[in-house]
């Protein structure tokens, strides 16, 4: 006999099939709660840096020539790429400062004991130090005539974290410096460089300076501490609006996290960005990274091939903060090295004003 189903059972069933879609549903919102979640955290968690290929020592040597710009200012001319800055680019940059605000690139000092082979001959040795001697003469004072005046003597060697100006002359490639000049022709340890030293520019230098920040940039986004390739120099002018010009100072911040005070230095570019840096004209620049096969290569092809300008060790992250505050990337630039005979490189404090 066929079993007849009761009203109770068909109500039964009823409920279960609800209960069932109840639960298919809620599963389904939560898988895709969790999907949704997925995606937006990897939107906003920066990939990790793809692996590119290095640019090659035999790249290096062939930009000495395709990047060269020996000649192209004349035989005698020892400015590189600072003829690119012109009066109207001075203008430019002035009419950027109209705020007053001043912010200083530095990096504080610090002071580090002269190294024994320096004490011993009193030559570079290639390790950074900076000393300081202080004294008050006595008052009165019959030995100098200075009664109650206080003096100090610094000694120290300026290549090397502090912030400072490489001269062109500060690096050779196969025995010549930038523009075909001589080394051993032009150079001695009595007297220095007889070409191409810091008192080249001792006009200083005052341009528009360009800040790009990284740990800002929308697209494509870097780990913090990545370089900066092309593509992403071209990426912050289109978020930005500007564009790098003939005669600009440009520079990288994307600091390493948890660095203290150190991380203000973070930032740099990959050395494939000097056909670009030539293309658009910069006339001054900092932290190129060089390549594995030879760690000058970033300061050869860059003063030697093109006679471009290094700032080595600026600090950027008060420089960030202020263009970030400001919504202002670009800015007046003025650095002004001493004028000292033969140097190969001075300590300077570049100020950034908006």
């Amino acid at each position: 006999m066929a079993r007849v189903q009761r009203p109770f059972e068909q109500a039964s069933d009823s409920w279960q099939e609800k209960v069932d879609m109840i639960l298919k549903s809620t599963i389904g919102a939560g898988v895709l709660i969790i999907c949704c979640g997925l995606v937006m955290h990897a939107r906003q968690t920066p990939a990790a840096e793809t692996p590119r290929p290095e640019v090659t020592k035999a790249q290096v040597q062939r930009w000495m020539t395709e990047l060269s710009n020996w000649g192209r200012w004349g035989k005698d001319d020892q400015l590189g790429t600072l003829n690119l800055i012109t009066p109207e680019k001075r203008r430019q940059a002035q009419a950027l400062a109209k705020r007053g605000l001043v912010v200083s690139l530095e990096q504080p000092v610090a002071l580090v004991p002269m190294p024994e082979a320096t004490k011993r001959d009193g030559r570079s040795h290639a390790s950074s130090f900076y000393e300081i001697r202080f004294r008050t003469f006595p008052d009165p004072d019959l030995e100098t005539g200075n009664p109650g005046f206080s003096s100090d003597i610094k000694e120290y060697h300026v290549h090397g974290p502090m912030t400072h100006l490489d001269a062109l002359c500060h690096a050779s490639y196969q025995g010549k410096w930038y523009n075909g000049f001589v080394l051993a022709e032009g150079f001695s340890d009595q007297a220095g460089c007889a070409k191409l030293g810091t008192e080249a520019v001792k006009q200083g230098i005052v341009t528009r300076g360009i800040l790009v920040d990284m740990t800002r940039l929308k697209n494509p986004s870097r780990p913090a501490g990545a370089r900066a390739y092309v593509e992403d120099l071209e990426a912050w002018e289109r978020q930005t609006g500007l564009k790098v010009s003939p005669g600009d100072a440009l520079f990288v911040y994307n600091a390493p996290p948890g660095q203290g005070s150190r991380a203000g230095r973070g930032g740099s570019m990959d050395i494939s960005v000097l056909p670009w840096m030539k293309a658009r004209g910069v006339s001054i620049t900092s932290a190129i990274r060089s390549i594995p096969e030879d760690p000058r290569a970033d300061h050869v092809v860059s003063l030697v091939a093109m006679g471009l300008h290094l700032l080595d060790g600026p600090r950027l992250d008060e420089l960030a903060q202020t263009a970030a505050r400001l919504n202002q990337w670009e800015f007046l630039l003025v650095i002004a090295p001493p004028n000292v005979p033969g140097s190969t490189g001075e300590l300077v404090n570049p100020l950034a004003m908006f």
